[in-house]
């Protein structure tokens, strides 16, 4: 059985680590985990500690972690597929008359962050994008 496009839900944790362990021997050395290969992982969480995940796979925990949670949110707002994981978002700002740079930071009670960092924006400009930001996911 072809294991590799095998739903994620399907798949136990020897079957993933075969998969990565398969990537890790044919991929170009600094090549990024392809998606289906993270997406698998993330499915991972139903049944495994993100701890055990990241050990047997051999991942960086903060990062799996972050993506299951990022993961999760998302498919509890409706915001994507099951299979969606966390992306970079670009927003299109019109040129502030300012050229300095701003920070906004959100951060809700549940944990929940939201970080724009714009560059040749006045501090209202980025306000107004973060408050679009934060609203589009709630």
């Amino acid at each position: 059985m072809n294991h590799e496009n095998m739903p994620a839900a399907g798949r136990t944790l020897a079957e993933v680590h075969r998969q990565f362990q398969g990537w890790r021997r044919s991929r170009n050395k600094r090549s990024p985990i392809p998606e289906r290969l993270w997406q698998a992982a993330e499915e991972l969480s139903r049944q495994h500690s993100i701890s055990e995940i990241a050990r047997e796979l051999r991942l960086d925990y903060t990062k799996l972690k972050e993506r299951i949670i990022c993961s999760r949110s998302m498919r509890a707002e409706g915001l994507c597929g099951s299979g969606a994981g966390c992306g970079f978002v670009e927003v299109d700002v019109p040129n502030g008359t300012m050229g300095g740079e701003c920070l906004v930071e959100v951060e809700d009670g549940t944990g929940r962050k939201l970080k724009v960092h714009l560059r040749g924006a006045s501090g209202a400009e980025a306000v107004q994008v973060a408050k679009a930001l934060w609203e589009g996911v709630r």
